[in-house]
């Protein structure tokens, strides 16, 4: 028993907040064809930002939840992206994003967010999921899989909130 409760508190620190200390404006990643894209250019939406890998069976199950916010929200002003930390890259991801017919755009991270030294980084949990208010503010995160109620809850203040 005793043990057990030594253990409760790693268990529920497992999907806490992570605190960021830098601007999420500053992240440049290649997209499927090696073009640089700049979160910068989705200023004024409000974007879940999540990093998988297409081996990561808990980063699969989530992305049933990730389509239908981009569905229902898109016009709302909501802009699902994906990094792929994929070593492999592009040569897996293309045919990822294909097969799952994914409504949102997918980044290609590969090994970079090992280490420190680029926004986000380092991630050491999949999936590790972002959401970013209008300003460029991070409004919530979550390492490990998502929980929908308090990502459909966030989202929904977010894109209530008009950009300051």
């Amino acid at each position: 028993m005793r043990r057990a409760l030594l253990l409760l508190p790693l268990v529920a620190c497992a999907h806490a907040p992570l605190a960021p200390t830098f601007d999420p404006y500053e992240l440049v990643l290649p997209d499927l064809d090696g073009q640089a894209v700049s979160l910068a250019s989705y200023r004024g939406r409000v974007v879940v930002l999540n990093f998988f890998a297409t081996w990561c069976f808990p980063c699969l199950g989530q992305i049933p939840l990730l389509e239908a916010l981009q569905e229902e929200h898109g016009a709302d002003g909501l802009q699902v992206i994906g990094v792929g930390l994929d070593r492999e890259a592009e040569l897996v991801l293309r045919p990822f994003k294909d097969f799952y017919k994914l409504p949102y755009p997918l980044l290609v991270g590969a090994d970079r967010f090992a280490d420190a030294g680029l926004p986000f980084a380092p991630i050491h949990t999949l999936p590790t999921t972002f959401v970013i208010g209008r300003s460029g503010t991070v409004l919530a995160s979550w390492e490990g899989v998502l929980p929908r109620d308090k990502l459909e809850r966030v989202v929904a203040l977010a894109l209530a909130r008009p950009l300051r």
